[in-house]
């Protein structure tokens, strides 16, 4: 289970199952929870290979996001996320059956409902009472902002001779690039076909289509004398 909680009033920004710990899991969960709630002023992780990846530095980066890392084996710091880890198993996943991945987040969401609205010992009120008392510090996005742009990651990839980069072992065709040069590239790991090159004014690149790519230097008949 992957969890985003409000430091401030325990409410849980975030909490999904999924099969996998991955950065890709970590950048949909945030990007749900930027979307729902806005930027927050500071994102504290625990050291795991999702928290120390470039992908969440450069995200962080981007949004103006100061990313804190607990000290390495003192998970004294992260007692809030932890302690509710303990409530799930003990409160929810106890005397829990759930057929598949997705009801088990479908009851996982139910939960939510009620756990945010009964009262917390430390906070003297209920997590949504708590959030919905204080003014909020996340900063909200404008709403015409493509969020996708802003949860890419970033790289350079090398042109090859075809006019081709290879991403993921996936090829893209990228016109107008020169063979043998390297070609900034923004993409989403879990969106196949979401990737854009280019410095200024990026342009979306096409999937590789061999046939296409074999005669693009074919002249239109009637093009010889």
């Amino acid at each position: 289970m992957h969890v985003i909680i409000d430091d401030a009033t325990r409410y849980i920004v975030a909490a999904r199952f999924d099969w996998h710990e991955t950065v890709q899991v970590l950048m949909r969960e945030m990007m749900g929870a930027v979307r729902r709630f806005g930027i927050c002023q500071r994102f504290y992780t625990d050291n795991g290979p999702s928290y120390a990846s470039g992908h969440l530095k450069q995200v962080c980066a981007r949004l103006g996001i100061h990313l804190v890392h607990s000290p390495p084996y003192r998970p004294q710091g992260r007692g809030k996320v932890e302690r509710f880890f303990l409530t799930v198993r003990q409160q929810f996943l106890s005397d829990l059956h759930a057929a598949s991945l997705d009801r088990l987040n479908e009851h996982l969401a139910k939960y939510l409902a009620k756990y945010h609205q009964r009262i917390h010992r430390s906070l003297a009120a209920s997590p949504l009472q708590k959030r919905l008392a204080g003014k909020s510090v996340c900063r909200k996005l404008p709403e015409v902002t493509d969020i996708q742009w802003l949860f890419a990651a970033e790289r350079k990839c090398r042109v090859y001779n075809d006019g081709t980069i290879q991403l993921n072992r996936r090829r893209f065709e990228v016109p107008g690039c020169l063979p043998g040069s390297r070609v900034p590239v923004r993409y989403l790991p879990w969106e196949k076909h979401w990737l854009y090159y280019g410095v200024n004014n990026p342009k979306p690149a096409r999937p590789l289509d061999p046939i296409q790519n074999a005669r693009r230097f074919n002249h239109p008949k009637g093009a010889q004398r």
